[in-house]
């Protein structure tokens, strides 16, 4: 009887001790579901706040205060449509220019511009090609191709894919609008030069009474320029690297002919865009302030070949005009 009672005594002792020593040596406190609620409806509030106060900080944005990423060209790095076979959004009439390079050229811009603003059914691309030969090719994967624009160094080599030569064309001798017409299946491609036109019309009213003119260059251009100037009564030379009967070299440019040519236009590439410090090998020396130098490129506006003539009191002027003039006079043979 005696262990029993003993037995007893010591488990309550025991039960005792692991109460007292559960309670003293644990951090953690005894699960109350109540309390559990009430702390996590507490700490849901707090979140809420934070997410609210957070929301009142930071201001929406529109996305219209997003910059875009663009390519419009500065005027150090104009845009270019490379000639690719990717398919095309679909128009009524499509346009485009060939030659190569294209980087210099503004007529992709003009014309999606005035398509745009005008509210016509047509597109324009650029097709950068190696050889005129891809004229061909060109017109069978577009037969929406209603007309091209033609630049350096193709205006002569795509005349003799032409059906048939304009007056202007012909005369010149350089083709750099082409009309595609299209009926029952046929195409037939018909040559312009619209270069004589912008020429002619920029120049006149800057002669006064200058009447001689060294045309540098003997490309497609220049043979627009020169046939331009026969039409306003002024007498003209070609200037070239590679001199004959008819045409000076470089090296020919005297003191003597240098006063007795009072108008000097550049029809070459030279200091186009990117090579802007470039310029025709002239001896500006002898440039002085009854001079006129015309320069046919209009990118960049004012070439190093117009800044050395103007240092001497010449008049200067770029082929802005001229391309304006001439890309007008395109439309409307387009549309004819």
């Amino acid at each position: 009887m005696n262990i029993l009672w003993v037995l007893i005594i010591v488990g309550l002792v025991f039960i005792k001790y692991v109460k007292d020593n559960v309670g003293i040596n644990s951090n953690v406190p005894p699960f109350d579901p109540i309390n559990q609620a009430e702390e996590e409806e507490t700490e849901e509030e707090e979140f809420e706040e934070d997410s609210e106060s957070v929301q009142e900080q930071e201001e929406p944005v529109a996305v219209e205060s997003i910059p875009t990423p663009t390519s419009t060209p500065t005027p150090q790095q104009p845009v270019t449509e490379r000639f690719d076979k990717t398919p095309q959004k679909q128009v009524e009439r499509l346009f485009g220019i060939i030659g190569k390079p294209l980087e210099h050229s503004i007529s992709i811009t003009y014309f999606k511009k005035k398509f745009r603003a005008e509210h016509i059914s047509a597109d324009y691309r650029n097709f950068e090609i190696d050889s005129a030969e891809e004229l061909k090719t060109i017109l069978q994967e577009n037969p929406n191709l209603c007309g091209l624009n033609v630049t350096i160094p193709y205006k002569q080599d795509v005349i003799p894919m032409m059906d048939r030569l304009d007056e202007s064309a012909a005369q010149v001798g350089a083709v750099n609008v082409i009309k595609v017409v299209r009926n029952e299946g046929k195409v037939e491609l018909v040559g312009y030069n619209t270069d004589a036109i912008g020429f002619e019309e920029s120049i006149a009213p800057l002669l006064e009474d200058r009447k001689k003119a060294l045309i540098l260059g003997t490309g497609g251009v220049s043979k627009a320029v020169k046939y331009a100037l026969d039409k306003l009564g002024v007498e003209s030379k070609f200037v070239s690297r590679n001199s004959s009967f008819d045409i000076l070299g470089y090296y020919e440019l005297s003191p003597s002919v240098m006063d007795e040519y009072s108008i000097l236009i550049n029809c070459t590439p030279v200091g186009m865009w990117p090579d802007s410090d470039k310029c025709p090998d002239i001896p500006y020396a002898y440039i002085s302030d009854k001079h006129l130098l015309y320069d046919v490129i209009y990118r960049p506006e004012e070439t190093l070949f117009m800044k050395k003539g103007a240092q001497n009191g010449a008049i200067v002027k770029n082929g802005y005009e001229m391309w304006q003039r001439q890309a007008d006079a395109t439309w409307r043979i387009w549309n004819e």
